[in-house]
């Protein structure tokens, strides 16, 4: 219920770092075992061991001992080990030792046994990477290339291919090898087909590039077996992917190919190559390529060609220059689409209706009216109907069709009426994982334009009720309903809920033993700002659960939404007392989701969210307790004299003016809360991040108001206020048409301003500045602002980015919680290595391009001096350096000084810098403590002695110096 988060990032770096001191020892004992099993499991144990503590010391010290026991191991061992550096390729450039690490491989490659010598090679082409200019193993490599045996061949070529790609020298200097080997009559037809694909990384410059291309076109009409004319294709195209020139020359070929030869292969690869040919862009196709490949597939008949042609068409058409082209009906990239949009293959029809809907939307994008839209869309309803009524289901070529639906409809909102009407008549007539896939559909489009799903409740209603009757529903049935209330929810954002469809939704959840069906559906109702409904559903499950995390997760979330509920409610109570049960509300939420964290689920974010959202209904209840002033506590009697002493014309007010001027710091506070929550929400989804912008700009907006009543300033906004951008998503919709509102409100404030300011010029004469006109004003926009449906953001209940980062700072205690000792006048250097780690899916909204360590140092208390200056305290040194990720590895350096001995507390933290250039205040942050001995100072004495000139004379066996503390009596 929690929803999937990462774990805490982990401030007590000692603990790790022992566990993995632990586990690389039992690994060790593993390894020096006398039984052959035990070492094998030691060492598939290692990729584990990697991924879990990727730092550089261990894995040069794993991989260290990896390489000595391949030295001194048997063949099985070497080539479990070789598995070991195949799965643990970004962990490699981690090693330090390069040269010891390849020294002791490297004294296997002059063994006897050539299963040995072919392991070896294996393992320095998995290695790569982190020694691509070693001559000796490309000498190797070279020699093993002539050798007898065929396995170590094989490895050879295998350690070629990995060298080529790493290496320009070797790539090079195999070029004429590998020609003089492949064009050979001693060679084998099998050994020559494993050669060829070295070509294709022979990229490295212009000369080789053009001599191996040469080389493979004229071994194309040498050997014209389809296994040769396959892989030698392969390594063009690849090829020519590489260096972009050669594109157009490599699409006449690959064009040639599909024409003349016969073989089905041969043209089903060839136009797969053109498929990875079209990525790079249209605009690189010679001029009448994609005319000659689009005649091809018009003229052919069959399947094999159809599809993988329409992909590469679909790929095409990507490019504004090709949808330019063909926006009129008349071109034969449209006559193509336009004969198969019917055919009665679906995914064929699918596939052409998804190019002709690409040319449209990109017209549609580019402000140009294209021709035969209608044809476009007549065609694609005949689809979906054709597919909803086949009893043969293909959900896949409908989900297809469907997006282009979608597509459609973002690009010009007018289908959507049609579209929703069509998917609506098919709702109810289809079962099974197609209601499912219509939901979605119109959830999406009803995103768009919720206002089309109206027509349709009814018969959603009719629907959901039908399903929810069902004694033992299946896993589809459950998603369908989930889904059916979704949609509800959707569609009546913005609108009062009539008692017909409120009793079907209790109806739903009442009639459901799956628990976490109705948690889902009390989910998406405060998603969507629906506390009423959520509450009720959220109000039954609360003692149904049988984890006290749990529990406390949906008291939580309860006493939200009945605080949100109340803030809805008009007819419950006046505004201040509904404020004042909200805030109770809410302390009581936060109170459950601190019972509710464990510690691999901290939950920060939404108790901070929670917290900023309790200080802003407080910030609102106090502002109306402030309003309420000005009619309660009059004006002092000596205004005039304060405003002659302040020159302030406000204070004239007196007690309301100071209270609604710390409601402006309240207000500006409860803002930079909310930038600064927003900052730490790396792995947030859009919508939440443009929600949390919304709150912001409504403290923003409200800070303004009270600021322009209070004070000479007025900076509330004349133009209309962008709350989250142009396209709004539909859960913060209802938030800014409030924002809105109150912006329009805020107007007014700025009108009587301007009549005041006349008529005070015009009469000369003070008015009244803070007067009951503009508090009513006040007073309107809180209650706009309070009555706002307040959407939960789904980074509340879900994580689907999760990303973390782990650092171990050097040096460390040795007992963890003691200081670190620094001599005086000595300084310190520190050593941050950090590791980043992601969930399932990587890189989903943003990807982290740089990291920002800084390291803050600050005097605590000083050695032995009980008259501690606090400005000292005062002074904090901070060091800040941005570093690049190489595979999830990064790592800074810092030198420290200490002017003064004490006690110092060190702090390193970690920002996050996204592809857009935007700073990320992720953490982790982690301390340490130094402690610096103040210098002694030594006090010089005289010794008594004869002096003849005045001067004192010291004799040789006393002391010149004695510490401070000794204190000699002369």
């Amino acid at each position: 219920m929690l929803g999937t988060r990462v774990s805490s990032f982990s401030e007590n770096l000692g603990e790790p770092e022992q566990d993995a001191n632990s586990a690389l020892t039992e690994l060790d004992k593993g390894l020096r075992s006398g039984k052959v099993g035990e070492q094998c499991e030691a060492i598939v144990r290692f990729p584990k061991l990697f991924e879990k503590y990727p730092f550089p010391i261990l894995i040069n010290a794993s991989l260290l001992k990896l390489a000595d026991v391949f030295r001194m191991g048997s063949n099985f061992l070497r080539l479990c080990i070789l598995r070991v550096c195949q799965q643990s390729e970004k962990h490699l450039d981690k090693i330090s030792n390069v040269d010891e690490f390849v020294r002791r491989i490297y004294s296997v490659i002059h063994s006897n046994d050539p299963i040995a010598r072919s392991v070896t090679l294996r393992t320095f082409g998995a290695v790569a990477s982190i020694i691509p200019e070693r001559q000796q193993i490309h000498h190797s490599i070279r020699r093993s290339l002539d050798s007898h045996d065929n396995v170590e061949v094989e490895a050879a070529i295998y350690a070629a291919i990995q060298f080529a790609a790493q290496s320009k020298t070797f790539a090079v200097s195999m070029c004429n090898k590998v020609s003089h080997m492949i064009q050979g009559q001693a060679t084998t037809a099998n050994m020559k087909l494993k050669l060829i694909p070295i070509l294709q990384y022979m990229h490295h410059d212009t000369t080789t590039a053009a001599m191996v291309r040469t080389l493979c076109l004229n071994l194309l009409p040498s050997y014209p077996a389809r296994d040769f004319v396959l892989v030698i294709l392969n390594t063009l195209t690849k090829l020519a992917a590489t260096t972009l020139v050669d594109i157009p020359n490599q699409v006449l070929l690959l064009l040639k190919y599909l024409k003349d030869d016969p073989r089905w292969d041969v043209k089903f690869k060839a136009l797969q190559h053109l498929y990875e040919l079209a990525k790079p862009g249209a605009h690189i196709w010679p001029p009448g390529a994609v005319d000659d490949l689009i005649d091809y597939v018009l003229n052919s008949n069959k399947n094999k060609i159809l599809m993988p042609g329409l992909c590469v068409v679909q790929v095409l058409v990507e490019s504004p220059k090709i949808c330019y082209q063909h926006r009129t009906a008349n071109t034969k990239l449209r006559e193509l689409c336009d004969q198969h949009s019917y055919s009665p293959y679906p995914a064929i029809a699918a596939q052409a209706i998804q190019i002709l809907t690409e040319i449209l939307c990109c017209c549609f994008e580019l402000n140009i009216q294209p021709e035969g839209t209608e044809d476009v869309t007549t065609a694609l309803q005949t689809l979906i109907l054709l597919l909803t009524f086949n009893e043969q289901k293909q959900p896949k070529h409908l989900k297809t069709a469907l997006k282009c639906a979608v597509r459609l409809c973002e690009a010009k909102p007018d289908y959507s009426d049609t579209f929703v009407d069509l998917l609506g008549s098919r709702l109810d007539n289809v079962d099974g994982d197609y209601t499912i896939v219509i939901c979605e559909a119109l959830g999406a489009i009803g995103s768009l334009k919720p206002d089309t799903l109206l027509p349709q409740l009814p018969k959603i209603l009719e629907l959901l009720k039908s399903i929810s009757t069902i004694e033992n529903p299946t896993n589809i049935q459950t998603s369908t309903k989930k889904m059916l209330c979704t949609l509800i929810f959707q569609l009546l954002s913005g609108y009062k809920w009539n008692d017909e469809t409120r009793n079907a939704i209790f109806a739903t959840v009442d009639n459901s033993t799956n628990l976490w069906s109705n948690y889902c559906i009390g989910r998406a109702a405060v998603r969507y700002g629906h506390h009423e409904i959520g509450a009720y559903i959220l109000r039954q499950l609360t003692e149904q659960v049988s984890s006290e995390h749990f529990h406390f997760w949906l008291a939580c979330l309860r006493e939200m939404s009945e605080a949100e509920a109340l803030l809805s409610d008009e007819d419950s109570s006046t505004l201040v007392s509904r404020l004042d049960k909200a805030v109770i509300h809410y302390n009581k939420a936060i109170a459950a989701l601190k019972a509710a964290s464990t510690p691999s689920h901290n939950l920060s974010f939404q108790a901070e969210y929670m917290r900023i959202r309790a200080e802003f209904l407080q910030c609102l209840a106090q502002l109306i307790y402030t309003c309420n002033i000005l009619c309660v506590v009059p004006p002092p009697a000596i205004g005039t004299t304060i405003v002659q002493n302040t020159r302030d014309e406000h204070q004239k007010h007196g007690y309301i003016t100071n209270q609604m001027r710390k409601c402006v710091k309240e207000f500006k506070n409860c803002g930079d809360l909310h930038w600064k929550l927003y900052q730490t929400a790396f792995d947030a989804d859009p919508v939440t991040l443009e929600i949390m912008q919304i709150l912001q700009q409504m403290c923003v907006l409200t800070e303004q108001c009270v600021e322009t009543v209070c004070t000479n300033v007025s900076r509330i906004r004349e133009g209309p206020m962008e709350f989250g951008g142009k396209n709004v998503k539909l859960e913060s919709r209802e938030l800014v048409k409030g924002c809105e509102n109150a912006l329009r409100a805020a107007q007014n404030l700025l009108q009587e301003n301007e009549q005041e300011g006349i008529a005070s010029v015009l009469q000369d004469t003070t008015t009244s500045i803070i007067t009951h006109r503009r508090v009513e004003i006040m007073k309107k926009i809180v209650e706009i602002l309070a009555r706002a449906n307040l959407p939960v953001p789904r980074f509340f209940f879900q994580i689907l980015q999760s990303t973390s980062v782990k650092l171990a700072i050097s040096p460390q205690p040795r007992v963890m919680g003691e200081f670190i000792s620094v001599q005086a006048g000595s300084q310190l250097a520190v050593k941050v290595e950090g590791v980043i780690q992601h969930g399932m899916k990587s890189g989903l909204f943003r990807k982290i391009e740089q990291m920002v360590i800084s390291v803050t140092s600050q005097l605590q208390s000083g050695a032995k001096n009980k008259e501690f200056d606090s400005k000292i305290s005062e002074q904090i040194s901070v060091l800040t350096q941005t570093v690049t990720p190489h595979k999830d590895f990064f790592s800074a350096q810092f030198l420290l000084a200490f002017p003064r001995g004490g006690q110092y507390l060190i702090v390193v933290e970690a920002s996050v810098i996204d592809e857009k250039n935007n700073t990320w205040k992720t953490g982790p942050k982690s301390s340490l403590t130094v402690k610096v001995p103040e210098e002694q100072k030594l006090l010089p004495i005289s010794i008594p002695g004869i002096s003849t000139n005045g001067n004192v004379i010291l004799m040789p066996e006393d002391s010149l110096f004695v510490k401070p503390h000794q204190k000699k009596t002369l």
